[in-house]
């Protein structure tokens, strides 16, 4: 029997009901075991069956966290995109009615939701091959950015916005930065300077389809499958409508800190601009955008404290997220980046 000390689902019934959710795709009788792969938003199991040798991952997902209509949307992106040839993404495995999603009573009674998808070899990229990585993302981000627009989306797609209000105002699902405790005293000021600064910045830069439009929304090195073959994109759960380069900054997550971070956006810049142009103007908000991402996951590290990840950043996390601050207040953050023709 496991520590429930050391179990990271205790108090969480919903990111349990594996066989449930199976069961709505007629695979629980087979399934052998389900090792769980990632706790954050929803919880993402490798689930391996008795009848056949292929692995597939199942993503359950957290109730309240978005509506069927919404994930029917994500998943119909993916699908999109595969078809079309776009990104290098897994393939979504249908219910056996055909719709794209699962639904089934979840552990308080009310419907959950989950997705299957096949499974795909690869690994997380680490720091040492990081730049090279970036130079990939970037062509690919750009490649998704295209088809974004000019995909000519159904009336029923649905997705969340990724606004300033939706990543850290009102209407953010992970909170304000400031409900974070581990804000070092006197970083409250500095976060709320950084915050009136970008807002400032992306106002200006503006919301025209040249540069706002549907995007991933969480492309990190934990949504990076790296394989001798390919570079693949998992996990769109955060798309929605956004400023493109958002995108890249989602991909400095955790690591905006770090001391190579400008060369990392030097090489994603130099892979989007193989597929796609940028201007001047656009360059110039990716500080800004970098700060956003950044205030963002000051919240989401407190929301998603049950989250062995997110628990393993803290207190340090929000005290270096002041250190960034300070930078990108005194115009010393990013600064360096060229903009490579």
């Amino acid at each position: 029997m496991s520590d429930p000390m050391s179990d990271p689902l205790v108090g969480l019934p919903w990111a349990r009901q594996v066989t449930a959710a199976l069961g709505a795709y007629g695979r629980a009788a087979t399934l052998a075991d389900a090792r769980l792969l990632s706790l954050s938003e929803n919880a993402t199991y490798l689930c391996t069956f008795t009848d056949t040798p292929e692995p597939l991952v199942l993503r359950l997902h957290r109730p309240g966290f978005r509506t069927l209509p919404q994930i029917r949307s994500e998943l119909m992106w993916i699908e999109r995109l595969r078809a079309d040839g776009t990104v290098a993404t897994p393939a979504v495995v249908p219910a056996p009615s055909g719709e794209p999603a699962a639904s089934f009573p979840g552990a308080d009674g009310a419907l959950q939701h989950a997705a299957l998808f096949e499974f795909v070899p690869g690994a997380e990229p680490d720091s040492t091959d990081f730049a090279d990585v970036m130079t990939i993302v970037g062509r690919q981000t750009a490649a998704l950015h295209q088809h974004a627009v000019e995909w000519h989306r159904p009336d029923s797609f649905t997705r969340p916005g990724v606004d300033l209000d939706d990543v850290i105002g009102a209407a953010s699902l992970w909170g304000h930065w400031r409900d974070n405790p581990d804000v070092p005293p006197g970083g409250a000021e500095v976060l709320a300077l950084a915050e009136q600064k970008l807002t400032r910045e992306l106002d200006a830069y503006g919301r025209s389809e040249a540069v706002f439009g549907l995007i991933h929304g969480d492309l990190r090195a934990a949504n990076l499958l790296v394989a001798p073959d390919a570079v693949r994109l998992i996990d769109f759960d955060d798309c929605g409508t956004g400023w493109f380069l958002y995108d890249l900054a989602c991909s400095l997550s955790f690591v905006e800190h770090e001391p190579r971070v400008a060369d990392w956006v030097a090489a994603w810049l130099r892979g989007y601009r193989s597929v796609r142009p940028l201007r001047e103007e656009d360059v110039r908000a990716i500080p800004a955008l970098v700060m956003l991402r950044r205030l963002a996951l000051v919240a989401w590290v407190h929301a998603r404290g049950e989250a062995p990840f997110a628990a393993s950043l803290r207190p340090t996390f929000a005290v270096g997220s002041v250190e960034v601050a300070r930078r990108y207040l005194a115009d010393d953050y990013l600064t360096d980046v060229r903009h490579e023709r």
